[in-house]
């Protein structure tokens, strides 16, 4: 019988409540644990998976698990990262890896010291039109990146009514990652630098300190990409989210609209309905790609290989951000090299 990695979960929020549905349905995977500050809400997950539960995060540590899904808010990755890390658990970390730059240096450098696997889950790698496009971009077929736009903006529920702690984050940790990731994977470049403007006061009114939106202009070797994030577009847009993707080459163009799934409903509104997440299709199957990371992640700990998107991965991620807010204060172009060699 093949060996199965054992796993645990920590953070069972909006998003982190499908690690533990996947992890408990794939086969090279036995899910042993779940963690939550929550406890009501970690005994209600261990029921529902048939695992054991804890509110401690040093429980995990002791436990004989060998990897660990971290999925707390967007704030609060760097302490039960590092301490898992030091435990000598292999670590997948939801987007984005922190949001303090000085923190992601520290855990990339403790995970290569302490030599676990470690990934970030920027899951549009595994959304099939950017896959397609990041593989157009490798044969040629686009020719060299010569510009960019890319658009991830949500609705004002999701920093109203979705998330308690929207005023600890904003469009800029809660999107740019996303995106940020996408576009540099695609076009296969470190960034330089970035330019930026931002907005704020529509959600600072509502109680909710963040930004309401944000253009980035950053600079590539071989290229420049626009970068835009919005926290306030209107509910009655026809998904909660606004993505659309350009990429120009010198040989070719690619357009994609993420939001538009090739299905209108028409009912008490009109919309563009999200792919089912959190659930299984009528045949009892979980085939959304978001799942994927995970069982890639499981993978490579099986396999003994380090995954793609690694921490150092998520620390130029956190630096392109890091340097788009800079550069916001400051009006003047951040270098983003500068900023990862401090």
């Amino acid at each position: 019988m093949e060996r199965r990695l054992k796993v645990a979960v920590v953070g069972l929020g909006i998003w982190g409540q499908n690690h533990p549905l996947v992890y408990s349905d794939y086969h090279r995977a036995e899910l042993k644990l779940v963690c939550d500050l929550n406890e009501e809400r970690a005994r209600q997950f261990a029921e529902k998976y048939n695992c054991d539960w804890t509110t401690n995060i040093q429980d995990v540590v002791n436990s004989d698990v060998e990897a660990v899904s971290v999925a707390t808010p967007d704030y609060a990755h760097f302490e039960p990262v590092m301490t898992l890390i030091q435990g000598g658990k292999h670590v997948l970390v939801e987007k984005p890896l922190t949001t303090n730059l000085a923190e992601a240096k520290k855990m990339t450098a403790a995970a290569k010291e302490k030599g676990v696997f470690n990934m970030v889950d920027f899951h549009l790698r595994w959304n099939p039109q950017y896959m397609m496009t990041k593989e157009m971009m490798e044969k040629g077929e686009l020719g060299k990146p010569v510009m960019g736009y890319i658009r991830l903006s949500d609705a004002i529920q999701v920093a109203e009514n979705w998330l308690s702690w929207a005023g600890k984050s904003g469009p800029h940790w809660f999107l740019f990652p996303h995106t940020m990731d996408l576009m540099r994977w695609i076009i296969n470049e470190d960034p330089i630098e970035v330019y930026a403007l931002g907005s704020r006061g529509v959600l600072d009114a509502k109680g909710v300190n963040t930004w309401d939106a944000i253009q980035a202009l950053v600079k590539f070797p071989s290229c420049f990409v626009t970068f835009e994030t919005s926290w306030i577009v209107p509910d009655s847009t026809p998904c909660v989210t606004d993505c659309h993707m350009t990429l120009y080459g010198t040989k070719g163009k690619v357009d994609y609209d993420q939001d538009y799934t090739g299905i209108e409903i028409s009912t008490d509104r009109f919309s563009y309905p999200w792919m089912p997440v959190g659930v299984r299709n009528r045949y009892g199957k979980l085939d959304n790609y978001l799942y994927e990371p995970m069982r890639y992640f499981v993978d490579c700990v099986l396999e003994g290989k380090q995954p793609e998107c690694s921490f150092k991965d998520g620390l130029i991620n956190t630096a392109m951000i890091e340097a788009t807010l800079r550069s916001i204060e400051t009006g003047k172009p951040v270098s983003i090299q500068e900023l990862l060699q401090e």
